[in-house]
C-alpha cells in the first residue's frame, strides 16, 4: 500500500523531516544515466551503468544544484533548451538532477571559469572533462594580471579578502581602484596599464558596458552584476563578455579574471597608405622586390584590420572574438613594418616622398 504522502506527490518523497530546506535531496528511482542528457540532434557521452537498467540515485532540485555548482537556475534552463541537458526526472514543473549530473556540472562550471565555451564542453565525456581540468606539467609560472576595480562593492570585497589569511589574489594584482565609472571616465588620458578591468554594475546595462569598453579598449573586461534581464544576459553571452553574478567570493572573481582572454593592443600605423604606395613605386632602388611585397602585405593587413574592427560591433554589441582578431592583426602589421623600416632606411625609399 502506498502512503498517502507519496500518492499526493506522484511517488516522489518531496519532504524529508529534519533536512535543511537548502540542501534537501530526494532519493528516487532514476533512469539510465546514458539517457539523462539527450537532445533532438546530439548524443552526449554521459556515464551509464553496464546493464543500462534503472538505478537508485539521489537527486537534487534545481535550486540545490545551483548552490552546489555555481550555475544559475536560469542558465541550467537555457542549457536544457539549447543543448538538451534534461534533468534526471520531473514532477510537474519541478526538475530533479542526479548526483552524477551535479558532479558533471561542477566540472563544466570549473572549465567555464577558465574560459572554455559551453558549446564545446557539453559534448565532452567525463574523462575528457577531467583531462582538461588537470594542470599541464609544462605550464609556466602564471603572470599576475594587473587588474583595476570599478565599484565600491568590489573594493570592499578586495579589502575583506586581504584581511583573510585563507584568501589569496590567485594570479591577479589589483593595480587601480575607482569607486564609480564616472571616476574612471574622469581619469581618461592618465589611466594605468591594465590587463583586466572588473566593473560592478547594479543592473546589466549593455550600453554602460560598451562605454566602459571604449574607455579601456586594451584591457579584458569582467562585469559583476546584481540584476539582469534575460535579454541582457543573452546579449552579453553573444558578445563573449565575461560576466559574474554578484555577490561572489573573491576567489571566484580572481578565477574569472585569470580566465579572460588577454586583449592584444593594436600598434599604431607607421606608414600611411600614400607612403606605402611610394615605397612600392621606389622598390626597384633596393635591387629586389621585397620592399614592394612587404608594402603590399601591410596594405592588405590594414584593409582586413579595418573590416575586423567593423565586425567587433554587431547590432550595437561588442564582439570580443573579432576584437581579439583586430588586435592580432595590428600586432602583426607592427612587426612587418619593423622589417620594412630597415629596408626603407637602408635604401632611402621615402627620401623623395612629399
Amino acid at each position: 500500500m502506498i502512503p498517502a504522502a507519496k500518492r499526493r506527490h506522484g511517488g516522489f518523497g518531496l519532504r524529508h523531516a529534519g533536512r535543511s530546506r537548502f540542501d534537501r535531496h530526494i532519493p528516487i528511482k532514476a533512469p539510465s544515466l546514458a539517457t539523462l542528457y539527450r537532445g533532438s540532434t546530439r548524443t552526449y557521452n554521459w556515464p551509464s551503468t553496464s546493464s543500462g537498467s534503472i538505478v537508485d540515485e539521489d537527486v537534487y532540485k534545481i535550486g540545490a544544484v545551483a548552490r552546489r555548482t555555481g550555475i544559475s537556475p536560469e542558465c541550467l534552463r537555457a542549457w536544457e533548451r539549447r543543448y538538451g541537458l534534461t534533468p534526471a526526472q520531473r514532477a510537474g514543473k519541478t526538475r530533479f538532477y542526479s548526483a552524477s549530473q551535479v558532479d558533471r556540472l561542477t566540472s563544466v562550471k570549473a572549465l567555464l571559469d577558465q574560459g572554455h565555451p559551453i558549446s564545446q564542453l557539453i559534448q565532452l565525456s567525463d574523462d575528457e572533462l577531467q583531462r582538461r581540468l588537470r594542470p599541464s606539467p609544462r605550464r609556466a609560472t602564471v603572470h599576475r594580471r594587473r587588474t583595476g576595480l570599478v565599484g565600491g562593492q568590489l573594493i570592499l570585497a578586495h579589502r575583506e579578502a586581504q584581511r583573510s589569511p585563507e584568501t589569496t589574489d590567485a594570479g591577479i594584482e589589483v593595480a587601480a581602484q575607482w569607486t564609480t565609472a564616472a571616476e574612471l571616465k574622469a581619469d581618461h588620458g592618465a589611466l594605468p596599464e591594465l590587463d583586466c578591468l572588473v566593473v560592478y554594475v547594479p543592473t546589466l546595462d549593455n550600453q554602460q558596458i560598451e562605454n566602459i569598453e571604449q574607455i579601456f579598449p586594451d584591457a579584458s573586461l569582467v562585469v559583476a552584476f546584481r540584476y539582469a534581464t534575460a535579454a541582457d544576459l543573452e546579449a552579453c553571452r553573444q558578445a563573449g563578455r565575461s560576466i559574474l553574478r554578484w555577490p561572489a567570493d573573491w576567489q571566484t572573481l580572481a578565477r574569472r579574471v585569470t580566465a579572460t582572454v588577454p586583449v592584444v593592443a593594436s600598434a599604431a600605423r607607421r606608414y600611411s597608405d600614400g607612403e606605402l604606395l611610394h615605397i612600392s613605386l621606389m622598390a626597384s632602388q633596393a635591387g629586389c622586390e621585397c620592399p614592394r611585397h612587404l608594402a603590399e602585405l601591410i596594405g592588405e593587413i590594414n584593409d582586413y584590420e579595418s573590416h575586423a574592427r567593423r565586425c567587433t560591433s554587431v547590432g550595437g554589441v561588442v564582439d570580443q572574438d573579432h576584437r581579439l582578431v583586430a588586435g592580432h592583426l595590428g600586432a602583426a602589421r607592427g612587426q612587418l613594418e619593423e622589417s620594412l623600416h630597415v629596408l626603407v632606411e637602408k635604401h632611402g625609399l621615402l627620401a623623395s616622398a612629399n
